[in-house]
């Protein structure tokens, strides 16, 4: 009989803990994040494959279901062909050219919570924002000597250009929060620049920060 006023003062205590925790969640305008993952960038002419990717982001709350991110992230591709433009991933023979692909984003997006902000947290984005693509080509020329080996006789840089243009995407994810200001983040994009041939879809696992009242 006597434990129970304790075990109910008790219940009170944690409740409010709770309740405070939420509020302050609740209160968190600010985001920033980071991470990396994996794009499969397209190119008319050839197959440049799966790629690493990186990025980052800032962003603001507006309330628990609209949030607006600035940010950018980072993927290349350099790989070797043989003269009919085929990958080559093994040493199946020599290579004719390389090609290599950096491509830069930066854009904003607009956030869309799907429901109240719990431990699992789908999400649905939309935005815009500029893509950089530098791209370098360089072809190589090998003879086989008297003994029988191939040895490399020239190297010539044969592309080197840069270019800008618009890209808008779009894509889903999930926010798992491990604390009540931090939670991982998986997500998939799909970026569609003004030259639709050249887009690029990204699977990406990240961190996010909350803070600020």
């Amino acid at each position: 009989m006597h434990l129970r006023p304790a075990a109910l003062i008790t219940a009170v205590v944690l409740c409010a803990l709770a309740a405070t925790r939420s509020v302050e969640a609740q209160s968190h305008k600010f985001k920033l994040g980071g991470g990396a993952g994996f794009a499969s960038l397209h190119d008319p002419e050839l197959n440049l494959g799966r790629t690493f990717v990186v990025g980052g982001l800032f962003g603001f709350r507006f309330n628990d279901n609209f949030s607006f991110e600035t940010g950018f992230n980072l993927a290349r591709s350099n790989r070797v062909y043989n003269e009919d433009g085929v990958p080559i991933d093994d040493v199946q023979g020599l290579p004719a050219f390389r090609f290599q692909t950096n491509r830069f984003q930066i854009d904003g997006t607009l956030v869309y919570n799907i429901g109240r902000r719990q431990p699992f947290h789908p999400y649905i984005v939309a935005g815009g924002g500029l893509v950089r693509r530098k791209k370098t080509r360089t072809d190589v020329v090998f003879e086989t000597n008297e003994a029988g080996q191939d040895m490399l006789v020239s190297s010539e840089v044969v592309l080197d250009t840069a270019e800008y243009e618009a890209a808008a995407h779009f894509g889903a994810g999930v926010e798992i929060y491990f604390l009540y200001n931090v939670a991982a983040r998986v997500e998939y994009r799909f970026y569609i620049p003004q030259s639709f041939n050249q887009y690029t879809r990204q699977f990406y696992f990240g961190a996010t920060y909350f803070f600020g009242e």
